[in-house]
């Protein structure tokens, strides 16, 4: 998805690293200061550099915002294989309640970036905007063949497969966009037994 973005690097390698520490710098300067009012500069301290050095890597802000779209959902097709990969031969209750803990703990490892993105939706051009509502349905999508496997087995019970996979995906972005409040009160493992106890209710699951 990235666009042409300059850089006066020819080291491929180097460059990937940076930009990578720049997106994750830059996400939490957009969500203290607000995307339009941040600037070069804030985000150059943010990474530790010089806004000379940050321009070494990136063209302008709007690169920046690009490489975090791309960065999401890239990331999010390539934790998601690796549940995929892992969950393939756990029987289903097993491989439900894994594939919910990686994916919420992955969302909290990125979650700067995500509540960003979030924030941002509405503004974005509508390709990009496509985009990203695209990538949620890919999350959907893969907890939904979750589902219908344990239904496929005889082991889960829900008339609504979809939507209890929807729900899946509320429980990740609820951790992420109100982790203020969460943080206060639960800690991220707590949390995500709850929940996943509380889904495995919606399907009537009887675990030993």
């Amino acid at each position: 998805m990235v666009r042409g973005i300059r850089t006066f690097s020819q080291d491929k390698e180097l460059v990937e690293a940076r930009r990578r520490e720049i997106v994750r710098c830059a996400s939490r300067v957009f969500i203290e200061k607000g995307y339009e009012n941040a600037g070069m500069r804030e985000i150059a301290r943010s990474f530790g550099k010089s806004t000379g050095s940050l321009y070494h890597y990136v063209g302008s802000k709007e690169d920046i915002l690009y490489l975090i779209l791309d960065f999401v959902v890239t990331n999010q097709a390539e934790f998601l294989g690796k549940i995929k990969k892992r969950t393939a031969k756990m029987q289903p209750a097993e491989a439900l309640r894994e594939a919910i803990k990686i994916y919420t703990k992955q969302l909290d490892a990125y979650a700067d970036m995500y509540v960003f993105v979030n924030h941002i939706m509405v503004v974005l051009e509508k390709p990009e905007r496509k985009m990203m509502l695209a990538a949620s349905h890919v999350a959907t999508d893969f907890f939904q063949e979750l589902v219908e496997r344990g239904i496929n087995a005889g082991v889960f019970h829900n008339p609504n497969p979809r939507m209890v996979a929807w729900n899946i995906t509320i429980v990740g972005s609820s951790w992420v966009n109100r982790r203020w409040f969460w943080k206060k009160n639960v800690s991220l493992t707590e949390y995500i037994k709850q929940q996943t106890d509380n889904i495995m209710r919606t399907l009537e699951v009887k675990e030993s």
